[in-house]
């Protein structure tokens, strides 16, 4: 299962926890987990570019809608998914 599929699906396991705890933070994920949370995207971001590298993370905000799982890195430079 690719990375995105993998955080995806752990995002919508704990999703009404964190839109309790957390709203309009940033979750970060990796192989399947929400593993921090952070105030910004930016933050979040960063991080998870320096812990995971390219393509082996997500970032999500909190609360917003359906139709994105946030910032993706994949290719060869970090690309959002709004």
């Amino acid at each position: 299962m690719r990375q995105l599929d993998l955080n995806r699906e752990a995002y919508s396991k704990v999703k009404d926890d964190l839109e309790s705890r957390y709203p309009n933070r940033v979750a970060l994920m990796h192989d399947g987990e929400v593993v921090e949370i952070y105030s910004d995207t930016e933050a979040a971001f960063g991080i998870g570019w320096e812990r995971y590298g390219e393509g082996n993370f997500s970032t999500k905000k909190i609360g917003q809608g359906p139709a994105s799982l946030g910032s993706v890195a994949s290719h060869a430079r970090p690309v959002r998914i709004t």
